[in-house]
């Protein structure tokens, strides 16, 4: 998804570096978790972001637009979002 999304191939290796970096505990103590982000990490927004337009933007446009009927609004922002219809 990253690669079909972002064609910056420095960002590319960058956001694997920070995927790789682990984190540092109080006790100076680097963990290296097995999958995902450290919770508010600068790059859990960034994939966020890109994961959810595959996950949820385009399910909502090709999915759940067309069995509502009436009014209707979809809004997202980040990791939060909103729907509203009729």
């Amino acid at each position: 998804m990253l690669c079909q999304r972002v064609d910056d191939q420095a960002f590319i290796r960058l956001i694997r570096k920070w995927l790789k970096a682990g984190i540092l505990e109080e006790a100076g103590q680097v963990i290296h978790p097995a999958t995902g982000t450290p919770q508010g990490g600068i790059i859990s927004p960034v994939l966020a972001n890109i994961y959810l337009h595959y996950a949820l933007d385009l399910w909502v446009e090709k999915v759940v637009s067309k069995k509502l009927h009436g009014a209707h609004v979809y809004m997202r922002y980040a990791d939060d979002f909103i729907v509203g219809s009729r």
